[in-house]
């Protein structure tokens, strides 16, 4: 059954929306942080080939985009396996889904359309159902958003070991240093460890 809802209530906005994007596989649950896009009204994820997301995605065609500002979550998903305990399983229409229990809220999302390139596969999002647990009004802080970068340029500087992302991900930890609060700082420092 799909629901019709305001996105915006959600987190997700027009352009690319930085969640943290949870599914599973049988008794296998993964965390991994994804843009969702968002044109219009129509929703997409773009997920690579290789990664746990891609498979799972592939074989359950569901995912679930959880909002959250807890930097830590955001690099902890990224480098490693996040803990059982961290999702709770959940059934919508007959399927499991598995969210974060921490996460401010989330939309369960059909995949549908599913179109295969050499690289990735391309999704279009179809909600399926929501939940919000907090309702978090917090003005925008610069640190956050730096982490979320500096996890990005180090995933490219772990495919392709090029100094330029080691140089990228240090202008964004000077920024977490200036603007983060100790949630962002502890979370660099988690990043730089991972590296």
């Amino acid at each position: 059954m799909r629901i019709k809802l305001d996105l915006e209530d959600y987190g997700i906005y027009e352009g690319i929306s930085e969640t943290i994007v949870t599914t599973n596989r049988g008794w296998s649950m993964n965390a991994a942080p994804m843009g969702i896009i968002r044109r219009s009204d129509k929703l997409f994820v773009r997920l690579f080939k290789g990664s746990t997301t891609y498979d799972n995605v592939l074989s359950e065609k569901v995912l679930v985009a959880n909002t959250t500002w807890d930097a830590i979550t955001f690099v902890n998903s990224t480098f490693s396996d996040l803990d059982d305990s961290d999702f709770e399983s959940l059934n919508i229409n007959g399927r499991t889904i598995v969210p974060l229990k921490d996460a401010q809220c989330w939309v369960a999302f059909e995949c549908i359309n599913t179109k295969l390139t050499s690289d990735a596969l391309v999704s279009e999002l179809i909600p399926l159902g929501t939940h919000v647990n907090k309702c978090l009004i917090r003005a925008p802080n610069r640190g956050f958003f730096a982490v979320i970068e500096a996890c990005i340029h180090a995933t490219r500087y772990q495919l392709t070991g090029e100094n330029k992302y080691l140089k990228l991900i240090k202008v964004y930890g000077d920024i977490v240093d200036k603007c983060g609060g100790k949630n962002e700082k502890e979370a660099m420092k988690l990043l730089y460890g991972y590296l």
